[in-house]
């Protein structure tokens, strides 16, 4: 599954463009089922954790593109691309709570920084989610219900968790690159990433933040 990410579009390290170029990425075809799961040993930090990625999607408009989710029916988590082209959020636990955006992402030779970072144990609702596509936080939803004070997300539970698949299964197609899933942590995406000075691309760099627990 892995294959050449730089390319004309992308992270070539030629030139010295990008500090931190990136060489590899996992290509996920709906045609060929292809996926990845974990199911973790014990539960992590259901309450505060990050997930960071790239996304470069292959067709539009023809499905439910989930990158990264966990468990199965009411109490499935999830980041999804929708067909639409909007992004969905959700982190169900018994009841659903979930984001959806009005801007639509669908070019399908862009590159997407994705970040997620969840904390409900903030006072302010709105800060319990927050998405960030290249380097700029999202705040306006068509969809915003935000969880409950110290909620405990089906994110990061002993159930499977995937990228590339719903649970139904249906099957995403796409490529993905440098995820990191950071547990106990609410990271914004400096983290990950860094707006060019001269050009303003968003690019990104190396992670040197600390892992912990899943």
């Amino acid at each position: 599954m892995s294959g050449p990410l730089g390319s004309q579009q992308w992270m070539y390290a030629s030139g010295g463009f990008y500090d931190f170029p990136i060489e590899q990425s996992l290509r996920f075809n709906n045609d060929d089922s292809a996926y990845l799961s974990r199911t973790p040993a014990s539960a992590g930090n259901r309450t505060t954790w990050t997930w960071s990625g790239w996304v470069k999607l292959g067709e539009i408009g023809t499905g439910y593109r989930q990158v990264f989710g966990a468990g199965s029916g009411a109490a499935q988590a999830e980041i999804v691309f929708e067909t639409a082209g909007t992004i969905y959020l959700a982190s169900a636990n018994g009841s659903q709570t979930s984001l959806r955006t009005t801007q639509v992402f669908r070019d399908p030779s862009a590159w997407y920084h994705i970040v997620f970072a969840c904390d409900t144990t903030q006072a302010t609702a709105s800060n319990r989610f927050k998405l960030y596509v290249n380097g700029s936080q999202v705040t306006v939803f068509s969809t915003a219900s935000y969880p409950a004070q110290n909620y405990d997300t089906g994110i990061n539970t002993t159930q499977p968790h995937y990228m590339g698949r719903v649970v139904d299964p249906l099957y995403a197609d796409f490529y993905l690159a440098d995820i990191h899933f950071i547990d106990g942590q609410a990271l914004d995406p400096t983290s990950f990433g860094e707006f060019d000075a001269t050009t303003g691309v968003w690019n990104p760099i190396a992670y040197t933040g600390s892992f912990s627990g899943n």
